[in-house]
Protein backbone atom coordinates (compact mmCIF):
# COMPACT_ATOMS: atom_id res chain seq x y z
CA UNK A 1 0.00 0.00 0.00
CA UNK A 2 2.85 2.24 1.12
CA UNK A 3 4.56 1.54 -2.64
CA UNK A 4 0.91 2.76 -4.27
CA UNK A 5 0.68 5.51 -2.45
CA UNK A 6 4.97 6.28 -3.59
CA UNK A 7 3.52 5.55 -7.11
CA UNK A 8 0.75 7.71 -6.90
CA UNK A 9 2.71 10.87 -5.45
CA UNK A 10 5.65 10.89 -7.63
CA UNK A 11 3.41 10.25 -11.04
CA UNK A 12 1.14 13.42 -9.46
CA UNK A 13 4.39 15.33 -9.36
CA UNK A 14 5.78 14.58 -12.18
CA UNK A 15 2.51 15.24 -14.22
CA UNK A 16 2.57 18.48 -12.96
CA UNK A 17 6.14 19.47 -13.93
CA UNK A 18 5.09 18.48 -17.81
CA UNK A 19 2.17 20.68 -17.51
CA UNK A 20 2.44 24.83 -19.01
CA UNK A 21 0.91 27.43 -17.32
CA UNK A 22 -1.67 29.06 -20.00
CA UNK A 23 -2.95 31.30 -17.79
CA UNK A 24 -2.12 34.96 -18.86
CA UNK A 25 -2.39 38.56 -17.97
CA UNK A 26 -1.89 41.83 -19.65
CA UNK A 27 -1.78 45.18 -18.00
CA UNK A 28 -2.67 48.61 -19.91
CA UNK A 29 -0.06 51.48 -19.57
CA UNK A 30 0.50 54.90 -20.69
CA UNK A 31 3.16 55.38 -22.73
CA UNK A 32 5.87 57.88 -21.82
CA UNK A 33 5.26 61.53 -23.94
CA UNK A 34 2.53 59.77 -24.76
CA UNK A 35 -0.33 62.80 -26.26
CA UNK A 36 -3.11 63.53 -24.18
CA UNK A 37 -6.61 65.49 -24.23
CA UNK A 38 -7.44 67.66 -21.58
CA UNK A 39 -11.50 67.45 -21.48
CA UNK A 40 -13.97 70.58 -20.73
CA UNK A 41 -16.26 70.24 -17.90
CA UNK A 42 -19.30 69.17 -19.67
CA UNK A 43 -17.58 66.30 -21.92
CA UNK A 44 -17.05 62.96 -21.16
CA UNK A 45 -14.93 60.05 -22.54
CA UNK A 46 -15.99 56.38 -22.24
CA UNK A 47 -12.98 54.50 -23.04
CA UNK A 48 -13.13 51.38 -25.29
CA UNK A 49 -14.50 48.02 -23.84
CA UNK A 50 -12.83 44.33 -24.16
CA UNK A 51 -14.47 41.57 -25.25
CA UNK A 52 -13.91 38.43 -24.18
CA UNK A 53 -9.74 38.80 -25.61
CA UNK A 54 -7.91 36.24 -25.18
CA UNK A 55 -4.02 36.74 -23.73
CA UNK A 56 -0.96 35.75 -26.33
CA UNK A 57 0.02 32.61 -25.33
CA UNK A 58 3.90 31.45 -25.21
CA UNK A 59 4.81 30.86 -28.55
CA UNK A 60 4.67 26.91 -29.04
CA UNK A 61 8.23 27.15 -31.45
CA UNK A 62 9.73 29.14 -28.85
CA UNK A 63 13.14 27.21 -27.93
CA UNK A 64 12.59 24.33 -24.78
CA UNK A 65 14.63 26.06 -22.20
CA UNK A 66 14.81 25.62 -18.37
CA UNK A 67 14.92 29.46 -17.51
CA UNK A 68 14.05 32.54 -19.51
CA UNK A 69 14.40 35.74 -17.57
CA UNK A 70 10.89 37.58 -17.21
CA UNK A 71 10.69 39.46 -20.78
CA UNK A 72 8.15 42.39 -21.11
CA UNK A 73 6.77 43.24 -24.64
CA UNK A 74 5.14 46.43 -25.34
CA UNK A 75 2.42 46.56 -28.20
CA UNK A 76 0.18 49.50 -28.89
CA UNK A 77 -2.78 49.33 -30.87
CA UNK A 78 -5.70 51.72 -32.13
CA UNK A 79 -9.20 50.87 -31.44
CA UNK A 80 -10.98 51.92 -34.30
CA UNK A 81 -14.55 53.19 -34.25
CA UNK A 82 -16.03 49.58 -34.99
CA UNK A 83 -13.90 48.39 -32.60
CA UNK A 84 -11.37 46.61 -34.53
CA UNK A 85 -7.47 46.61 -33.62
CA UNK A 86 -5.16 48.46 -36.11
CA UNK A 87 -1.74 49.41 -36.75
CA UNK A 88 -0.36 46.97 -33.69
CA UNK A 89 3.12 47.57 -33.26
CA UNK A 90 6.33 47.07 -30.45
CA UNK A 91 5.77 49.73 -28.44
CA UNK A 92 9.26 50.94 -27.09
CA UNK A 93 9.59 52.44 -23.54
CA UNK A 94 11.48 51.65 -20.49
CA UNK A 95 11.14 48.22 -18.95
CA UNK A 96 10.16 46.82 -22.76
CA UNK A 97 12.09 44.14 -24.57
CA UNK A 98 14.10 45.13 -27.74
CA UNK A 99 11.72 43.61 -30.28
CA UNK A 100 14.59 42.47 -32.08
CA UNK A 101 15.78 40.67 -29.11
CA UNK A 102 12.24 39.21 -28.39
CA UNK A 103 10.68 38.76 -32.15
CA UNK A 104 9.17 35.61 -31.10
CA UNK A 105 7.27 36.88 -28.21
CA UNK A 106 6.40 39.98 -29.59
CA UNK A 107 5.05 37.64 -33.03
CA UNK A 108 2.76 36.14 -30.28
CA UNK A 109 1.54 38.85 -28.40
CA UNK A 110 1.04 40.86 -32.23
CA UNK A 111 -0.81 37.93 -33.72
CA UNK A 112 -3.66 37.89 -30.49
CA UNK A 113 -3.82 41.17 -30.43
CA UNK A 114 -5.01 41.60 -33.90
CA UNK A 115 -7.60 39.26 -33.02
CA UNK A 116 -9.28 41.68 -30.35
CA UNK A 117 -12.21 43.41 -30.50
CA UNK A 118 -13.64 45.94 -28.60
CA UNK A 119 -16.63 48.15 -27.93
CA UNK A 120 -15.04 51.09 -29.40
CA UNK A 121 -14.52 54.76 -27.18
CA UNK A 122 -16.90 57.65 -27.40
CA UNK A 123 -16.47 61.28 -26.80
CA UNK A 124 -20.01 62.47 -25.09
CA UNK A 125 -20.78 66.38 -24.76
CA UNK A 126 -23.44 67.41 -22.10
CA UNK A 127 -25.32 71.05 -22.12
CA UNK A 128 -23.04 71.90 -18.70
CA UNK A 129 -21.49 70.59 -16.57
CA UNK A 130 -23.87 69.51 -13.97
CA UNK A 131 -26.26 67.92 -16.85
CA UNK A 132 -22.90 65.60 -17.42
CA UNK A 133 -22.41 64.33 -13.72
CA UNK A 134 -26.22 63.85 -13.33
CA UNK A 135 -26.39 61.55 -16.65
CA UNK A 136 -22.81 60.74 -17.23
CA UNK A 137 -23.04 57.03 -16.12
CA UNK A 138 -19.46 55.79 -17.53
CA UNK A 139 -20.36 53.05 -19.84
CA UNK A 140 -21.81 55.41 -22.55
CA UNK A 141 -22.92 58.73 -23.96
CA UNK A 142 -26.53 58.64 -21.92
CA UNK A 143 -28.89 60.95 -20.98
CA UNK A 144 -29.36 64.78 -21.96
CA UNK A 145 -26.14 64.62 -24.53
CA UNK A 146 -25.84 67.20 -26.88
CA UNK A 147 -22.89 65.15 -29.51
CA UNK A 148 -22.09 61.58 -28.77
CA UNK A 149 -19.35 60.64 -30.86
CA UNK A 150 -17.67 57.03 -31.52
CA UNK A 151 -13.80 57.80 -31.83
CA UNK A 152 -10.61 55.63 -32.43
CA UNK A 153 -8.19 55.91 -29.43
CA UNK A 154 -4.69 54.40 -28.97
CA UNK A 155 -3.52 52.13 -26.02
CA UNK A 156 -1.01 50.18 -25.47
CA UNK A 157 -0.47 46.75 -23.37
CA UNK A 158 2.65 45.19 -21.72
CA UNK A 159 2.97 41.31 -21.73
CA UNK A 160 5.68 39.56 -19.54
CA UNK A 161 7.28 36.36 -20.87
CA UNK A 162 9.14 33.97 -18.55
CA UNK A 163 10.13 30.38 -17.78
CA UNK A 164 11.30 29.33 -14.36
CA UNK A 165 12.03 25.41 -13.95
CA UNK A 166 11.23 24.77 -16.91
CA UNK A 167 7.62 26.23 -16.78
CA UNK A 168 6.40 28.77 -19.73
CA UNK A 169 4.11 31.33 -18.84
CA UNK A 170 2.87 35.09 -19.78
CA UNK A 171 2.03 37.11 -16.83
CA UNK A 172 0.76 40.83 -16.39
CA UNK A 173 3.88 42.86 -16.54
CA UNK A 174 5.21 45.14 -13.72
CA UNK A 175 5.25 48.15 -15.97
Amino acid sequence: MIRLCMIALLLTACSGCATRTTTVGQRMFLPEGAASYAMQDHQAFVFPVPHANPPPDFPPDYPLRRELPPTTVCISLVVDEAGAVGRPEPQPGTGCAMAEEAAPLYAAALARVRQWRFDPAMFCSYPDAATRDRDWNGRGCSGAVTEARVVPVSLSYAFTFEVRNGERKVASAPH
